[in-house]
Formats: C-alpha cells, sequence, structure tokens
C-alpha cells in the first residue's frame, strides 16, 4: 500500500512540474522588462526583453501609464512611449510572443536616456522618407512651372506692343502686366503687408505626428478654397507650415517646410498657377495655438494654414 501511495505521488509531482514547465505564460500577474524597439500606428509596441525575446507588447485604453519618480507615479499618455525607452510591462502572454499589458511604469531616468537615445538618430520612419521624395519632387515640378511662367511674361510683354485695344482694356492689361512682372521678381515683397489684404477664406490642415502627407478630408476642404478663388479677381494664396514644439528645433523646422510644401503642391495639382501662390512659408514651433504638454494640444500645433487673400484695392473696384 505504502509502495503504491508512494508511485501516486510520483505521477502527481511529474504532472505538475510537466504542466508548469508548458505553461510559463498562463496566470493573468505575468510581468516583462525589456526596451520599446518600436511603436505601430495602433499603439501596439514591439520589445527587446532582458532575456533577448523579441514580444509584441499590446496597449489598450484600459492600459494604465506610470512614470515613477521615487515613491510617486505618475499618470502619462501613450504618446510617453517612445523607441528606446526602458519599461516593465504587467498583464498576461497571449501566446509565445503576444504580451496583453494592463499597466506599464518606467522612471524618470528611463525617459531621459529614451530622449538622449531619440535626439541621437533620425526619427523619420520609412513612410516619412517616401513622403519627403515626394515632396522634393513636388518642389522641383514647381520650380519647373515658375520658370515656364517667367518665360511666358517675357512673350507677353513682347507681344503686349502690337496689341491695340480700347483705353479700359489697355489700362487692365498694364495692370496685369505691372502686377505679373512685380509677382515673378519679388513675390514675397508683394505681399509683406497683409494689411493691404483682405483674408476671404481659411483652411487648416493637420498632420499626424512627425509627417507631411495630406489625410483624404482636408484635401476636399482644399479643393473646395480653390473652387472660391476661381471667382476672386486678383486673388492670392499664403500657406504657412508649423510645428509642435517637440523635438529637435533643426526637425521641427524641417517638417514646417515640408508640410508648408505638401499643400502647395496639392493647391497647385488642383489648378492654381504659381503667380498667385506666396511662397510657402516654414514657420517652425512659432504661433503654438495650444499647449505641448497633451498630445491633443500638440495635434493642434501640427498644422499648415492656408489663407485665400486678395488686394484690398481690387476688392473696393
Amino acid at each position: 500500500m505504502q509502495l503504491r501511495r508512494l508511485q501516486h505521488g510520483v505521477i502527481l509531482s511529474s504532472v505538475l512540474v510537466t504542466g508548469l514547465a508548458w505553461a510559463p505564460h498562463a496566470t493573468a500577474d505575468e510581468h516583462v522588462r525589456g526596451v520599446i524597439s518600436g511603436r505601430a500606428a495602433d499603439g501596439t509596441l514591439t520589445m527587446r526583453a532582458d532575456d533577448s525575446a523579441n514580444l509584441t507588447v499590446i496597449v489598450s485604453d484600459v492600459t494604465k501609464l506610470r512614470r515613477v519618480d521615487g515613491i510617486r507615479q505618475i499618470k502619462v499618455t501613450s504618446e510617453s512611449l517612445i523607441s528606446g525607452l526602458r519599461i516593465q510591462a504587467f498583464g498576461a502572454y497571449e501566446g509565445a510572443n503576444h504580451f496583453v499589458a494592463q499597466r506599464i511604469t518606467f522612471t524618470r531616468a528611463d525617459m531621459k536616456m529614451a530622449l538622449a537615445i531619440k535626439g541621437g538618430v533620425d526619427p523619420t520612419d520609412a513612410r516619412s522618407l517616401d513622403n519627403q521624395k515626394r515632396i522634393a519632387e513636388n518642389a522641383r515640378l514647381i520650380e519647373q512651372q515658375q520658370q515656364t511662367l517667367a518665360r511666358q511674361a517675357n512673350q507677353i510683354a513682347g507681344n503686349s506692343e502690337r496689341i491695340e485695344l480700347n483705353s479700359d482694356r489697355i489700362r487692365l492689361n498694364d495692370d496685369k502686366i505691372v502686377a505679373t512682372t512685380g509677382e515673378l521678381s519679388a513675390t514675397n515683397a508683394r505681399i509683406a503687408n497683409l494689411d493691404d489684404y483682405d483674408v476671404l477664406s481659411t483652411v487648416t490642415v493637420y498632420f499626424r505626428n512627425g509627417q507631411a502627407g495630406i489625410a483624404s478630408q482636408y484635401k476636399a476642404q482644399l479643393q473646395q478654397l480653390v473652387t472660391q478663388a476661381r471667382n476672386v479677381h486678383g486673388y492670392m494664396i499664403q500657406v504657412q507650415g508649423y510645428a509642435s514644439a517637440v523635438g529637435s528645433a533643426a526637425l521641427n523646422q524641417r517638417l514646417s517646410m515640408q508640410r508648408a510644401i505638401a499643400v502647395t503642391a496639392d493647391l497647385q495639382q488642383s489648378g492654381v498657377p504659381p503667380i498667385n501662390m506666396v511662397a510657402p512659408a516654414a514657420m517652425g514651433i512659432s504661433e503654438q495655438v495650444s499647449t505641448n504638454k497633451t498630445s491633443r494640444g500638440q495635434a493642434q500645433n501640427r498644422r499648415t494654414v492656408v489663407k485665400l487673400l486678395q488686394n484690398k484695392g481690387l476688392s473696393e473696384r
């Protein structure tokens, strides 16, 4: 009898050991440590764990995010989860390489280290690089169009002597020739003082963090602005790009220019001649319209402002 009991005990112990070996991720109180190596658009993280395993960490709306400062735990947003940040995630595994996080914590020192790493590398991903190539190509096309307009303006000036019109039409043509010459020689100088212009309409285009691509809803608003401009005599369109005050100054200045150029290219592709466009302006982090302490405020600062203008002298005629 004792021998039989001993055999049952050995078998039971073997089953328990085998179960633990095959189900290391079964409990809902697991935790992992590691460094964030990437972040998807839906908020899902990729992490290099301390045991060298590559994990997918699923972050949801119910995941608690905390920064540990000594004995305090400060609530933070998902924008804090950047590449290079060392974190500790609490939750449960779903499969071998998927971890559902109920709570994520990191220290102030971890964040400082991650920001230092981020400042030393180029944060632009493959999609942003592709956008930059398209923006550069659009800028090249704009320059070619401006050169073509300059040649056409010279032809108009040469043919103007042979035009015989009544006095009113001659006066109007003279005004157009003077305006065209001034626009081609100094576009910004003609509109340096916005007090001389009426703002007829404004469209604000917002961008995702670190990107210059135009969302479809803003393309529709820009098209409406172009349609309105066709009915305005002597109109001009001003484009100013901005960035949120997050990241390096050089990166934000570059992003603001890329956004202004992208919107300018879209307007010209919709039929706006370059002579009716003010040169796109990179405003960097100037004129912040909201706080940069929240993700919502940062999103409001990542923008390009487009204004449809008309000279007050023309609008009063």
